[in-house]
């Protein structure tokens, strides 16, 4: 488009950096970057002031990592998670010692920025990643001279120069590593961090030597200590009214009571809680279960947030999960997660759906549960992965997750008025925004907002901003929300292969697996027949390939109809679940997951 045609914003764009001296091309240039940071969602005034602040108006994902680093929330695109495998690689060794951090340094360069960040490589402010770069510059040049000194040998052997790689932002301490590319976390980042935090905030948090004695959380841990308060079995919590309740808690409600004692992090390395349980008394519980069923029923787009806490009544082990005596395991026989069945939190969902209360599920776990249990694969997203559907696979640490999941993430968070996050730490994950958005917006009083309701036995890093926090076993709270609202679960059993069917014909999906009403195809699930993997992640096709072979099914899974299917030659084994097959044949998916293998160069 000519200056001219321009919309308001971006002519208004135009002519202010025109008007700072800047030549047209930069000025058009900012204007484009502009035209994107709106496309994502970020604000004007915001977008303008990133632009501002970035040198190069031309980087529009320098412009958008400059909002992140201020507070901004991701609006947009596939994200990638990063636990840095880097940090390994280089060794504990080769880090800073948090005794030596210094914090409040300007850049050592002398350029005077506001925007530094320090290395943890050698202890040494630079500014950042934008304008002056000095932060970047000096990863670069510290590389480079890596690079120099590595031999042959060290190329064979796959030893990579990785220079100063990571730093930590004086403004939020965040840390990036430059071989990533990403914002990072790791175990070995917990004391730098902590210590940054005590020199930061002087005399607002015990530190890491306070971890344990601390009502809520050390500093380590990602969220702010409480006063000092020892914490015993039977000790009302210590904490404000609305982490204990939420914002609707009444004044009357009684704190949760200590249930188990445990000072370690419930997930190292992220922004978590110690291990602590807790429990509401049977009282406050009721009337807490009463508001929730009213937070249901005035809800229109309510979302079920699961993580893995709701699982462990089913015999699944969870990762948060570290006092002796858990209250989450305690009478649970452990099972292998396949053989695993519906907790009662899940069939209540189910019932809940049914009767048009809950309208959508965001599956943190793996395990297939609440399909089981009955719920319509059209309406979950299992956006970490899954173990019955070959084309979305549990997402390494290294891995990136599917764009498409993320994308319906993104829709599922702007139009969920009601979040039930149930057994989720919430550590700071980018699928915790199901729950942060709708709190958010009731925090706002925004219009048609209800809120969030947590329900973990652990505290979370957002309890306070939660309509609702209830700290009880989901199966009890699910029990109760069921009888309120007049619900009455299907009976726990396990639903056996209707049939022996393996070639399924007539379905309404084209060959590459995307429905159409007017098209037929056969997928033919014999032993021994090939597949193609279908709108599979781009890191897990260069890894195993994307077509597989149908293999003998192992007897459990056997029996609920599931199928195997070996990726490559020698690859991985993946589960096809029962519940694709029944949905394709109704053509409720938009795209299978597997299709007939009909080229033979791709197999």
């Amino acid at each position: 488009l000519k200056p001219a045609s321009w919309p308001g914003p971006l002519l208004g764009l135009r002519n202010s950096v025109m008007a700072s001296g800047s030549s047209a091309d930069d000025a058009a240039a900012a204007a484009r970057t502009l035209s994107t940071l709106l496309d994502f969602g970020f604000s004007q005034e915001k977008a303008q002031e990133a632009i501002a602040n970035i040198g190069d108006p031309s980087d529009a994902q320098m412009a958008m990592n400059w909002l992140f680093d201020h507070g901004e929330e991701d609006r947009g695109g596939c994200v990638e998670f990063k636990h840095c495998h880097h940090i390994h690689e280089a060794g504990y060794g080769s880090l800073v010692r948090p005794a030596s951090l210094e914090y409040g340094m300007p850049c050592a360069e002398g350029c005077g920025s506001g925007e530094n960040w320090l290395c943890l490589l050698c202890g040494e402010t630079r500014c950042g990643r934008y304008k002056k770069k000095h932060g970047l510059q000096h990863w670069q040049e510290t590389r480079r001279a890596e690079e120099k000194k590595l031999t042959v040998a060290d190329a064979a052997a796959g030893r990579q120069a990785l220079g100063h790689f990571l730093a930590v932002s004086m403004s939020d301490l965040s840390v990036w590593c430059h071989m990533c590319e990403s914002y990072v976390n790791h175990e070995m980042l917990v004391p730098l961090v902590a210590r940054l935090e005590e020199l930061k905030f002087p005399g607002e948090s015990g530190g890491a030597a306070g971890a344990g004695a601390s009502g809520s959380s050390s500093s380590a841990s990602g969220i702010p200590a409480a006063a000092k308060v020892e914490v015993v079995v039977g000790a009302p919590m210590a904490a404000s009214k609305a982490a204990m309740h939420g914002r609707l808690g009444e004044e009357s409600w009684a704190p949760p009571s200590v249930m188990r004692v445990c000072s370690q992090d419930a997930r190292p390395g992220y922004k978590t809680a110690l291990a602590h349980e807790y429990l509401d008394s049977p009282s406050v519980l009721e009337s807490k279960v009463a508001v929730l069923a009213q937070l249901v029923r005035r809800s229109c787009e309510c979302t079920a947030y699961t993580g893995a806490g709701i699982s462990t009544a089913s015999g699944i082990s969870d990762y948060a999960t570290k006092a002796d005596g858990s209250l989450a395991t305690e009478g649970v026989q452990k099972l292998s997660p396949w053989a695993a069945q519906p907790s009662l939190a899940h069939r209540v969902l189910v019932a809940m759906h049914r009767a048009g209360h809950l309208k959508h599920w965001v599956q943190q776990n793996h395990d297939g549960l609440p399909q089981k249990a009955g719920f319509p694969q059209q309406l979950i997203n299992e956006i970490h992965g899954s173990w019955y559907d070959p084309s979305n696979p549990v997402v390494p640490m290294d891995g990136s997750l599917r764009c498409d999941l993320v994308e319906n993430m993104y829709q599922l968070e702007e139009q969920t008025d009601l979040c039930l996050a149930l057994g989720t730490s919430m550590v700071g994950m980018n699928a915790d925004r199901m729950a942060m958005g709708p709190a958010k917006r009731a925090a706002r009083n925004q219009k048609g907002a209800v809120g969030t309701v947590i329900v973990a036995l652990q505290q979370t890093q957002y309890d306070e901003m939660s309509s609702l926090r209830i700290f009880a076993r989901i199966d009890e709270v699910m029990t109760l929300l069921a009888k309120q609202l007049g619900l009455d679960p299907d009976p726990p059993q396990v639903k056996a292969c209707p049939g022996k069917q393996h070639v399924f014909t007539d379905l309404p999906y084209t060959a590459e697996g995307k429905k159409d009403p007017n098209a037929r195809l056969t997928l033919d699930l014999r032993e021994g027949s090939r597949v193609r993997i279908v709108n599979q992640p781009d890191w897990d096709m260069k890894r195993w390939g994307n077509t597989g072979t149908v293999l003998p099914t192992q007897d459990s899974l056997r029996e609920e109809g599931h199928f195997a299917i070996r990726l490559g030659r020698e690859g991985q084994v993946r589960t096809l679940g029962r519940w694709w097959l029944d949905a394709a044949i109704a053509g409720s998916v938009d795209v299978l997951p597997v299709v007939p293998c009909t080229d033979v160069g791709q197999a």
